[in-house]
């Protein structure tokens, strides 16, 4: 589930516009690894096995896209008021569209 979490996180030179809307880091940039790279290269190394990347993947998006959820609430409900917050909304629909599609598309 780690390696899911991870894999949510890490953005690709071909995502989705609206997915680079989120600030995750400098993953695709040129040079960097793809998410099935990265994959490929923590099971090889830990020597653990994952017949179906896609599960971990769009389960890392979902979580991910949940934890967005419960701070958008605590903004929503007024529990927390960093104005950043208000935006993190279109993070979950982001997000879960990602899932949506990596488990249509039946790849990371």
């Amino acid at each position: 589930m780690d390696l899911g979490t991870s894999l949510s996180y890490w953005s690709e030179a071909n995502a989705p516009a609206t997915f680079y809307q989120l600030p995750f880091g400098p993953t695709s940039k040129p040079g960097m690894m793809t998410r099935k790279d990265f994959a490929e290269r923590y099971l090889a190394r830990s020597g653990r096995h994952a017949d179906n990347l896609v599960f971990y993947y769009a389960f890392g998006l979902i979580k991910t896209a949940v934890v967005l959820q419960q701070i958008y609430y605590r903004w929503k409900k007024g529990i927390t008021t960093d104005p950043r917050f208000e935006r993190l909304i279109f993070g979950v629909r982001i997000l879960s569209e990602q899932a949506r599609t990596a488990i249509n598309r039946g790849s990371i």
